[in-house]
């Protein structure tokens, strides 16, 4: 009997990604070894046909031997109670095409549905696996809006029931699942982003502390809870108190990149911050040789996963100055200062008191070294993480079947 895998795969491009893991090639376009493609391995490796769905904006499908793939978007009614309808009625198309399929197996990702509607999926005897790139809330920020707390009551339900596989990209992601089925869930799995070698291996040592100006990159989605706006505010107030101390890049594409120029227009702060807008890889890693630091100053209104652009920074050799709500700061520990979410004031003199101590830069630039390996090393990541689950865990695989 084959083995059948359902997999909802998040917004990303799993077509193209698809076609470069094909040709045996990593996606030009991403930092990072694709789920995706992790995900295609897996299935080869378990000899099994998978149905793969992204609710990427571009409409599409491609039927490649086992695997199909499709681009599904999302149909958003609006806010309130219709966000939430959007999400079950997404959820259920889902659950047609997994059943119409005759999967086995249901791989979800986080933000997909609500994880509530996944009960339905056991209904029709598909397994499930949930796979958290977010956490349930911002890290140290539970939920307080009566529509939330409902949803995730709904949600805690679920993940109480024996039968689920759940996967987190962080600690902090399987703590949130245990916490919210009150300790009574299946066996909890964390994986952690893959990285090759040889894409960091070029970039050169970090430059020294003394030099002006002192660079700071940051790199991500441009949206206004990643705490864009919160840079050009810390730029503006450094720059203001220290002139030339500080410079500023700006990396990554997303719906405020234009709220974000137009900021940065009246702020006038052209010469202190540059922003790039959509970077590839190869000009991100020769941004990120030429820079001392990289910020990652996401909001409290964020349920960040893990925040890859951190790793990624550690992987580059460079500490990061990082909000109290990521979860890669248990990863990457003393590589990293943390400073409270929302807190611009302390971002502001975390950077001047940086940028002035040499000794300390340095520390932080020593414990980069420290934290890299478990990002190579295949055995932590999404490939090995699934394949464990779905063939070993028991409560997946009952004795005999497959």
């Amino acid at each position: 009997m084959t083995l059948k895998i359902f997999y909802a795969a998040g917004p990303g491009d799993i077509i193209a990604a698809h076609k470069h893991w094909r040709q045996g090639a990593d996606d030009p376009t991403q930092m990072s070894l694709t789920y995706s493609g992790q995900f295609a391995d897996a299935c080869r490796d378990l000899d099994a046909t998978a149905y793969m769905i992204s609710y990427n904006e571009r409409r599409d499908v491609l039927r490649d031997g086992q695997f199909t793939l499709e681009h599904r978007p999302k149909r958003v009614l609006g806010g309130g109670a219709l966000f939430h309808l959007s999400e079950i009625m997404y959820g259920l198309s889902l659950l047609v095409t997994a059943v119409r399929f005759k999967a086995d197996v249901a791989v979800i990702s986080s933000g997909t549905t609500h994880y509530f509607v996944l009960a339905l999926f056991r209904l029709f005897g598909i397994r499930v696996v949930t796979v958290l790139h977010n956490t349930l809330w911002p890290k140290g920020h539970p939920p307080t809006r009566l529509g939330q707390r409902i949803v995730m009551k709904l949600d805690g339900l679920f993940f109480r029931s024996a039968d689920n596989g759940v996967i987190g990209i962080s600690p902090e992601c399987t703590r949130q699942v245990s916490e919210l089925a009150k300790g009574r869930t299946s066996a909890l799995h964390v994986m952690y982003p893959q990285f090759r070698r040889q894409n960091f291996a070029g970039i050169p040592p970090a430059p020294s502390p003394a030099d002006r100006p002192f660079k700071i990159i940051f790199a991500g989605r441009v949206e206004r809870n990643k705490g864009v706006f919160d840079i050009l505010e810390m730029a503006r107030r450094i720059e203001d108190a220290h002139p030339g101390l500080i410079r500023w890049d700006i990396c990554g594409n997303g719906t405020d990149l234009e709220g974000l120029k137009q900021s940065h227009q009246e702020l006038r702060l052209a010469d202190v911050v540059t922003i790039h807008g959509w970077t590839a890889p190869t000009d991100l890693r020769r941004l990120q040789g030429d820079s001392h630091l990289s910020i990652v100053p996401t909001r409290s209104d964020f349920a960040e996963g893990i925040a890859k652009t951190a790793l990624e920074a550690v992987l580059a050799g460079r500490p990061v100055l990082i909000s109290s709500v990521i979860p890669a700061l248990e990863i990457i520990g003393a590589a990293a200062i943390a400073v409270e979410a929302n807190d611009v004031d302390k971002f502001v003199e975390t950077v001047i008191e940086l940028a002035n101590d040499q000794q300390r830069y340095r520390r932080l630039v020593l414990a980069c070294g420290s934290v890299q390996e478990i990002l190579y090393d295949g055995r932590n990541g999404f490939l090995s993480t699934l394949k464990r689950v779905i063939a070993d865990d028991v409560s997946l695989k009952p004795a005999g079947e497959y």
